[in-house]
């Protein structure tokens, strides 16, 4: 999840638990509000009631009834039991009758109040004295008016929630959309460069910030990699030259030694061995520096539009030149029918020369038997297939072959350097393609070589 996101979502359930919080607690307090505002209505009749009992009286009892009915409404369900003092066959009826807690009764008796809620239903009980008279009350009804304003709340809460996450949610993104702007921007401007422009840098905000502080940092490193890069270029360059030019006065010296009438036999053979040695050390120079300049991501290169089936034709050609005895066969049986498919943006000698290692490892390795090379197509990337008939790569070995100066164990009495497959890995990688090795030890070996196709 992009931290974007996650800020939303994170700012989204503190802003939810805070909120539902706020509507618990009104939920609670309105409920005791109303509960409690009920149990009194309901203890006013049963102490209207509770009098009316006490008064001997009937015509006074006649107007405490009167004064209910006037003043006071029936409540929902209302029910009212009356105990006389002594009254022990009664309080034992009422108590099986009614769904109360022995605590309930224990306070009316102690005069303490006595409320209670089961099944919707509210509960109240009184002790009341007067003019020597004791009598016991419990009172019950139902509060729907009080429940119908709780659900009405409870739904009005629920609903506001949900409205308030939804603008709380959308907020969160809008927000944290705006906050990451500037890191989007550096993330768009940091993947256009390569070392084909070390020279841009990323725009600074006069905001002294952290994204200020980050674009600084990114400046600061694309500052030291194009001066190594500067550093490196020179010294593969200079060593070039400087490399090569020993070598010839080597080989030729060993040359001009070799055609001198006088020589005797133990010394031509001495200058055939140095100009054998010097021509596997040109060799080899030419090699590290071929594979220290891919490591520059082809700044000095030309990238142009290339042909995969022509330039594996031009592969092909070169080692027919090289090794005209060669096995190498080309398939294009898997040739998209969109010739646009075979395009790719890329340094046609830096491919040339990665395709030729590759097939030419195989052909070494197989002792010239047939290798083939597949073209095709999947998923908007070119598929190039190498696969050989040869000795096969050890399993414990196959993770090393792109290591520089690597050779399998099973390689002794084949001559090479182990800069092939490294330096054809490197051009693979430059080109933002990739290789996967198959192998039996045997058996042969298949190289499957992807590259994105050209997209103008």
């Amino acid at each position: 999840m992009k931290i974007q996101n996650r800020i939303a979502l994170i700012f989204t359930i503190l802003t939810a638990t805070i909120i539902l919080s706020f509507s618990i607690f009104i939920f609670t307090f309105s409920r005791k509000n109303i509960e409690n505002g009920f149990f009194h209505r309901l203890e006013v009749r049963s102490d209207v009631i509770a009098h009316a009992s006490l008064d001997g009286n009937k015509s006074k009892e006649a107007i405490y009834y009167d004064f209910k009915e006037k003043h006071l409404e029936d409540l929902p369900n209302e029910e009212h039991f009356v105990i006389g003092a002594g009254d022990v066959n009664k309080a034992n009826e009422i108590r099986n009758k009614l769904p109360l807690p022995s605590s309930f009764y224990d306070n009316i008796i102690r005069k303490e109040p006595a409320r209670y809620i089961a099944n919707d239903t509210s509960y109240v009980g009184l002790n009341i004295a007067d003019n020597g008279k004791n009598v016991i009350i419990v009172s019950r009804a139902v509060d729907l008016y009080g429940q119908e304003e709780l659900d009405n709340l409870k739904n009005l809460l629920i609903i506001g929630f949900l409205i308030a996450m939804f603008f709380v949610f959308t907020l969160g993104k809008l927000f944290s959309y705006q906050i990451f702007t500037p890191i989007r921007q550096i993330i768009r401007n940091v993947k256009g460069i390569s070392a084909h422009n070390l020279h841009q840098r990323l725009v600074v905000d006069s905001a002294q910030d952290e994204i200020g502080d980050l674009s600084n940092t990114f400046n600061d490193m694309l500052n030291r990699l194009e001066i190594t890069f500067d550093m490196q270029h020179n010294f593969v360059s200079n060593a070039s030259h400087e490399f090569r030019t020993p070598l010839t006065v080597i080989s030729g010296e060993a040359e001009l030694g070799l055609s001198g009438p006088e020589v005797s036999d133990p010394i031509k053979e001495s200058f055939q061995v140095i100009l054998r040695e010097s021509e596997k050390l040109e060799h080899l120079t030419a090699s590290m520096l071929s594979l220290a300049q891919t490591g520059f991501d082809g700044t000095k290169e030309q990238w142009e539009k290339i042909r995969i089936d022509e330039l594996i034709l031009s592969v092909k050609s070169a080692i027919d030149n090289m090794h005209p005895e060669n096995e190498v066969r080309i398939d294009f049986s898997g040739l998209p029918a969109d010739e646009g498919k075979l395009e790719l943006n890329g340094n046609e000698t830096l491919l040339k020369a990665a395709f030729t290692n590759i097939v030419l490892n195989g052909y070494k390795y197989s002792d010239n038997k047939l290798v083939d090379v597949r073209i095709g197509f999947e998923m908007n990337h070119i598929v190039v297939e190498v696969t050989d008939r040869g000795i096969g790569i050890p399993d414990k070995e196959i993770g090393q072959i792109f290591v520089p100066f690597f050779r399998a164990s099973n390689t002794l009495r084949y001559q090479g350097y182990g800069i092939g497959l490294p330096l054809a890995n490197n051009i693979i990688k430059m080109h933002h393609g990739s290789i996967s090795v198959r192998s039996k030890v045997g058996e042969g070996t298949r190289f499957i070589i992807f590259l994105p196709v050209y997209i103008g």
